[in-house]
Formats: C-alpha cells, structure tokens, sequence
C-alpha cells in the first residue's frame, strides 16, 4: 500500500479482482469491519499484509462482495473471511459466507482495541483501521471459526431477550410505586412487602390510596381477605387499613390515585407476562441434559443465560476460561508503589453475572459450608458483603463447568471443610445485595417455582 492515503477504500464494483491476483500467492485474508451499512473490507496475504481497502453499503452492494469472494476461491485463495462480534449487523454477512462455504473467523474486539496503536503507532480507531488490524491479527493469531447456533439455543435466547425488557418495566413500575408508598402512605411498606406478596395488587387496583382505603373500611378488608386466600391474619388486615386513615403521608390528588392504579396495573401486567416467560425458559431448559443439570444448582433462569449469551460450558477447555468469559476473572492497575485494587474485569454479558448472583445468594442460605466460607472471608468481616457474595460467584462458576460434564454439585470440593466453622446456621439473611439490576429486582419480587 502507498503511504499516502494508507487506509483509503475502492468501492468494491469499482474493484478487479485480477489486479491484485499476483499478489496474493498463497491464500487471503479478507477482514471486514461491520457497521450499521458502511462496510470496510480488509484484502490481504496470508501473511496479513493488506494490498487493498475495499467500501461496500449493505446490503445494496453486499451481492457484489460476496462475489468477489466467490471469484477469490475460484482463483484457488481460500478467502478466510474475518470480522468482529458487532451487534447483529453482521449476521447476515456472516450466513451468506457460510452458505456459500467460505469460513468466517470470529475476532475479539478487545483484541482490535489493544492492536490500535500498535499498528501505526496512533490510538486512534476508524472503520478502515479497524479491517487492517483484524487481516494483521488473523495472521498473528487466527480467530476461532465461526458456526451457526443451534436452533434450540436462538429460540432460548428469543425467550431471554423478551424476558430482559418486561423484567426492566416490572422494575420501572416498582420505582414509581415504592417512590408514591414513601410518598403518600409511608405505613405500607412496613406491613406488606410489595415484592413478594401480591394481595396489595388487588387492594389498590380497587381503592387506590389511602384516602379511598379509608373511606371503603368493610370493602378494603374483605378484598385482602380475599386477594391473599385467608393467608393474611385479621390483625394484619385491620393494621393495613387502620394505617390508611392515620397515615402521615401526603394526600392524594385524583390524578395522583389514577397514576397510582395505572402503576399497580401494570406491575401485575408485567408480572403476569414474566410468568409466563418464565415457564416457557423452564421448558426449554429442561429439554436439555446439560442446562437441566446446571439449572438443579443455578436455577433454570440463569442456566438458559449462560447458554443463551456465552454458551455450554462444554465448549470451554478450562474452568478459569469459563469463569474469564463470565467477566468474573480478576484484574489489577498497579504501578511502582502504588498497588491497584483486585476486581472482576465485568467482561461479557452482565445478564449471567446478576442471575449467578442470585444464585450465590441462595447457595449461601442454603448450604452451611459455602455460608461458612462466605462469612470466613475478609470482605464479609469489613462489612462488604457484595465482595464476599462475588468470590462465591467465582467459585460456583468454575463449579458449573465440572457439573455440565456431569458430576454432581459438591461444595466440599470448593472449599476445604478443615478451616471452616461448620457451627453457625446456615442462612445469612443480612447480604447486602447493592445496586439492584432490573433482573434482581425482578427475582426480589418472587421468583415463581418453575424458576427456582
């Protein structure tokens, strides 16, 4: 290439192919950065050294690329196609190659990242720089092949992606009704938990505030009775509406108890739709041995995340590769004399690492040794839980990748029994669960069986 206008594109119906023929001898690297249309692809040698930057708009001119690579293998190159993990706009790129038989490799762009400077000394990262420095670590270091999902796996992910909006809407509404309790009835909150008991829904769809809670006595009573199937006691329900009278909250405007009704509407709209997500994940999950193994540990919502966002555990070599995919691997920025703190990199999706946490925490009250090890550590004696709650995360993520190869889930080969105390009752119910993602929230709010 020129060193004048070095990363300058052709377009590629502007482009013959048999200019550059001679050039490439043995095999050839075509890396392609996706965009939304913009397309730029890399041509080089098998040895990484690009001889042309080709521009195409997809999917206007995507036929005539995937001709030239066509015209490629014909010449007897071998055109091993190269690009990013970029969203879903390169998924259709991707099946053409695929069914047209070409091989497509999958490119970290953490490694494209890293490579930026030192490519051509400059930091900086645009669309052509970005396809040269995948053709150049092709050839450093090839990319794993790519091969079309399963099925089975799209449509569990199809159900995570439906799932991830409802569950952050349910959270939305939740917001706006603990934020309107705190508000105008201060005193509920106190008696009922909104996140795991439901008989509040029919109560405030019906009389929504305490102005009309007061007001309809004998009709609020009966509709808690009601509502809970008898599971509420008689004082309980009396302290509820008794509190609607001599709340100390601001009161209510019309419009405010029309909000306040729309919101209560709409959390058990979402909570019935998560229901049914939630049922058909447990199905999906089920139908496979590996997922329903790891779901008898995990729970079968984060199972499906694992597989449906990083994939089976049996595609990893190693434990710790299974545990860096989930971003729980540790990372440290220290220099001279000043030592960095230890902390997860947070790499991959955050879905799988919230529902593991969930899953921690139920191992923790559930089973005495890892609550043992959980209370042993330095981070739980300095009053941060979070800490302590994320190193069982990391032991249990490593634990999945032997439990899909089908041994049994034992904490006694995660933590040696000898230097714990055993003494103490399992259940920690004081963890401190942090910053609450909208998935969390979801699973505080009462997870229904299927799910457990």
């Amino acid at each position: 290439m020129k060193k004048k206008r070095i990363y300058g594109a052709v377009d590629v119906e502007k482009f013959d192919v048999g200019s550059v023929l001679s050039l490439l001898t043995v095999g050839c690297i075509v890396a392609v950065d996706v965009a939304k249309t913009k397309f730029v692809a890399a041509l080089a040698t098998a040895a990484g050294e690009v001889v042309r930057l080709l521009r195409f708009e997809h999917p206007r001119q995507t036929g005539a690329f995937l001709r030239l690579l066509v015209a490629l293998r014909e010449a007897k190159l071998e055109p091993h196609v190269v690009m990013e993990p970029t969203g879903t706009y390169g998924d259709a790129l991707r099946y053409q190659c695929h069914r047209l038989e070409l091989p497509v490799h999958m490119m970290s762009p953490k490694h494209t990242h890293d490579f930026a400077e030192v490519l051509d000394g400059v930091p900086s990262m645009h669309d052509p720089k970005a396809a040269v420095a995948l053709a150049r670590l092709q050839a450093v270091k090839p990319a794993k092949r790519w091969e079309p999902e399963a099925g089975s796996i799209r449509d569990l992910r199809a159900v995570l992606d439906l799932r991830g909006p409802a569950a952050r809407t349910q959270a939305l509404y939740y917001g706006l009704l603990e934020g309107m309790s705190a508000r105008h009835w201060p005193e509920l909150g106190t008696l009922i938990d909104v996140r795991t008991q439901h008989s509040w829904k029919a109560l405030l769809k019906q009389l929504p505030g305490p102005r009309l809670v007061a007001m309809s006595r004998e009709e609020a009573s009966k509709t808690l009775r009601q509502a809970s199937r008898g599971r509420l006691g008689h004082e309980l329900i009396a302290a509820v509406v008794e509190s609607a009278s001599k709340t100390l909250g601001v009161p209510m405007t019309q419009g405010e108890e029309a909000k306040l009704r729309t919101v209560v509407e709409q959390i058990d709209h979402q909570t019935q739709r998560l229901d049914a997500l939630d049922s058909e994940l447990s199905e999906l999950v089920h139908a496979d041995p590996v997922m329903t193994r790891l779901a008898n540990v995990v729970g079968p919502a984060c199972a499906a995340a694992l597989f449906g966002y990083i994939g089976s555990p049996l595609e990893f070599s190693r434990a710790a590769a299974l545990e860096k995919a989930m971003g729980l691997n540790l990372k440290e920025r220290s220099s001279g004399e000043k030592k960095g703190r230890l902390s997860i990199t947070k790499r991959g999706p955050g879905e799988v690492r919230q529902l593991l946490y969930l899953a921690a925490l139920r191992l923790i009250q559930s089973d005495p040794i890892v609550a043992a090890w959980y209370r042993g550590r330095r981070a739980f004696q300095r009053e941060n839980k979070v800490a302590a709650v994320v190193a069982v995360m990391r032991k249990l993520s490593r634990a999945l990748w032997y439990v899909a190869r089908g041994d049994a889930f034992d904490a006694t080969k995660l933590f040696d029994t000898r230097r714990l105390d055993l003494t103490k009752a399992p259940a920690v119910k004081d963890v401190s669960m942090g910053p609450s993602s909208p998935i969390e929230r979801r699973n505080e709010g009462g997870v229904p069986q299927s799910m457990q």
